[in-house]
């Protein structure tokens, strides 16, 4: 009778053990957590239908709906500026072409055959989402073979949730709150000059004055690292921040598919300065 129960104790010990390799294969245990088990915040009354709210690689402090796929419009810049970045010396001059100056909007009233540096590009993509510029950065390198980069630059870091058909977020490029989280923390670690662009309030560009549509900016510059709006019918209110506290680490905010994404944040940065002590 002992023997066998020491031979049912060690087939339990071994079979545990067993699972919890088979789990570790499929899941990265120390940076996983149990959706039920992370309500660190309390926020219970958000109007958006999936946010995040993490410490960049630490532990993740709210969330609901992170891994639904949703329609992230114009976050889908920050990609493109990423990948233009990467591809574009910074003295590189663009033209204007009829194909990007009729894409929707009429951020920067740019017209055909207007040159515009890279760096300008980025600027007037991040900083007042213009779509005219966005589209000339992918158009300049084959549209077709820009949106592949950017593909493969999710597949990479392992945004696996995520899909992008064209640069500028006027189509439907899918993606979750967890892989964008993946994306601002790969971005901001390579390329944080990305992010330093968007905290900018105005910026020139070829004697225009163009504007942030980062409503929050002024109120919350101190805090704010780096943000990216997105907008569409369909894809509702969107907002991607790194917030950084006095005593806080790094902070990411993904807020997608919000009817007032201003006033999820407001409550999100609030909640974030109580539980820090700040």
């Amino acid at each position: 009778m002992i023997f066998l129960f020491l031979f049912l104790s060690l087939f339990q010990v071994s079979h545990q053990e067993n699972l919890a390799s088979q789990v570790s294969a499929v899941f990265d245990l120390e940076n996983f957590t149990a959706e039920s088990n992370i309500n660190h915040l309390n926020l219970n009354d958000l109007i958006a239908d999936s946010v995040l709210v993490k410490e960049i690689n630490g532990k993740t402090l709210f969330s609901y709906n992170a891994d639904k796929q949703k329609e992230i419009a114009s976050l889908t810049k920050l990609m493109s500026a990423y990948i233009g970045y990467l591809i574009y010396p910074n003295d590189k001059n663009f033209i204007f072409t009829p194909e990007a100056i009729a894409q929707e909007g009429n951020v920067g009233y740019f017209y055909v055959g207007e040159k515009i540096s890279r760096d300008d590009i980025l600027k007037a993509g991040l900083v007042a989402s213009s779509n005219d510029a966005i589209y000339l950065l992918a158009q300049e390198y084959g549209l077709d073979k820009f949106v592949n980069l950017m593909n493969e630059k999710a597949k990479e870091w392992k945004m696996l949730k995520t899909n992008f058909v064209d640069p500028t977020g006027l189509g439907k490029n899918i993606s979750t709150s967890l892989d964008l989280y993946l994306m601002l923390v790969k971005i901001y670690s390579q390329a944080p000059e990305i992010f330093d662009i968007t905290r900018l309030g105005k910026i020139i560009v070829n004697g225009k004055i163009l504007w942030t549509t980062n409503l929050l900016l002024d109120k919350y510059r101190s805090i704010i690292v780096g943000a990216k709006t997105g907008y569409k019918g369909s894809a509702g209110e969107n907002l991607a921040l790194i917030l950084k506290f006095n005593k806080s680490p790094f902070l990411s905010v993904i807020i997608l598919d919000s009817k007032d994404r201003w006033q999820d944040a407001e409550k999100i940065i609030k909640a974030l300065k109580y539980y820090y002590g700040e």
